[in-house]
């Protein structure tokens, strides 16, 4: 009898043990499944939050003089010359050169400090301190400021024209290869390799730091209205050429076949401007031009 009372009470523990485990399994299941709820809640709560945060974080600022020295961080061939100081003092010279009436004077405060730039353009004057400048992350970020600057002062320039200036200023301090080639002007380049183009025929290139005619072609627009070797061009449509580059006024000279381009042009003997108003044409060129020599009726 004791035996079986025993026997019974083990039975009834177990069923109760069975119960308990049974409701504790469930108890279990809905932790895990309300986990599971919000650990997944928890993850697009946090990946909208991070696309909330992506979504007001400004792009970076100028993008391309970063491009531009990140290249010369890691590939140029003659790092010794990746100077920072004397990158800054390139990209000043050029700003200076593009805009006759904005100088910038770097000003060396001590050893610890960095430069003051002394900025003055037409009637306003202002300083403006940056960081000691001891690497090309520390131009960029100088490059920047002065940047910003530039564009309040200045409502005519752009970001991208800024940039190019810089990166022009700090290629030309490096050697006389390494250069950028915006867009526009990289499609002049494929033309001039394609040796055909849309253009008023002229042979140009920079004497005296004036844009000079070397050679008109023959049969050309130019030609037929009666420009001249070493004739000056001084305007395109207008706008000087004093502080543009040669790859910029090539790139004005071409266009549309059947387009307008005016020059004005100083020639020697004529007191006042010249003004040639051309219809571009398809123009020809020869990549090498042959001559026939004849000699003892053989031709070489």
């Amino acid at each position: 009898m004791r035996f079986s009372k025993l026997e019974q009470n083990t039975s009834g523990q177990e069923s109760i043990l069975r119960y308990k485990m049974k409701k504790n399994n469930i108890h279990f299941k809905c932790f895990v499944i309300l986990l599971s709820v919000f650990l997944a809640s928890c993850s697009i709560l946090g990946s909208s939050r991070e696309m909330d945060i992506a979504a007001v974080q400004p792009p970076p600022e100028a993008p391309l003089l970063a491009e531009v020295l990140m290249h010369l961080q890691l590939d140029y061939f003659e790092p010794e010359k990746l100077d920072p100081v004397s990158l800054l003092q390139g990209a000043l010279t050029e700003l200076g050169r593009m805009i006759p009436e904005l100088t910038v004077v770097p000003e060396l405060q001590d050893k610890i400090l960095g430069p003051i730039l002394n900025i003055s353009f037409k009637n306003e004057k202002t300083l403006l301190p940056v960081s000691k400048i001891s690497g090309l992350y520390d131009l960029h970020i100088a490059l920047q400021i002065l940047m910003k600057r530039l564009l309040g002062m200045n409502p005519q320039l752009t970001q991208l024209k800024i940039e190019q200036m810089f990166i022009r200023g700090i290629l030309n301090q490096l050697d006389a290869y390494s250069v950028l080639l915006p867009q526009e002007i990289y499609n002049e380049f494929n033309i001039n390799i394609g040796g055909q183009f849309a253009g008023v025929g002229l042979v140009v290139g920079t004497r005296d730091d004036q844009l000079t005619v070397i050679a008109p072609m023959d049969g050309s627009p130019a030609a037929l209205a009666g420009m001249k070797s070493l004739d000056k061009i001084v305007a395109v449509d207008g706008e000087k050429t004093e502080h543009m580059t040669l790859d910029e006024i090539l790139h004005r000279l071409r266009g549309n076949i059947g387009t307008p381009v005016t020059l004005s042009v100083l020639r020697k003997g004529h007191a006042k401007a010249l003004q040639f108003k051309l219809l571009r044409e398809d123009i020809q060129v020869e990549s090498v031009e042959t001559y026939d020599l004849s000699s003892s009726k053989q031709t070489v």
